[in-house]
């Protein structure tokens, strides 16, 4: 039983720091975009390259938020197949 706690507990572990890997993925393109549309924000006026640079990193941070989500489901998939507490381990 020890052994199988083990497991757990690194499968656990595991999951925990990619998720907090992708969450500082994540946050860090939330703030370069906030930083590129404040320069617009602040002089009421926006050039077509910012504004294709702006689209481009939204983009990106839409695209590292659908690979998380999908990192999700694969994790309660996951969730599913291990045995609940009250389950035999035998």
């Amino acid at each position: 039983m020890s052994i199988f706690l083990k497991v757990i507990e690194k499968h656990f572990f595991k999951k925990i720091q990619k998720h907090e890997k992708q969450k500082t993925l994540i946050e860090s393109q939330i703030y370069l975009t906030r930083n590129m549309v404040s320069k617009p924000l602040s002089n009421n006026e926006i050039s077509e390259v910012e504004f294709d640079k702006i689209f481009f990193e939204t983009e990106k941070y839409r695209k590292k938020v659908e690979t998380y989500r999908k990192f999700e489901e694969v994790d309660l998939e996951i969730d599913k197949m291990l045995p609940k507490k009250s389950e035999s381990f035998v």
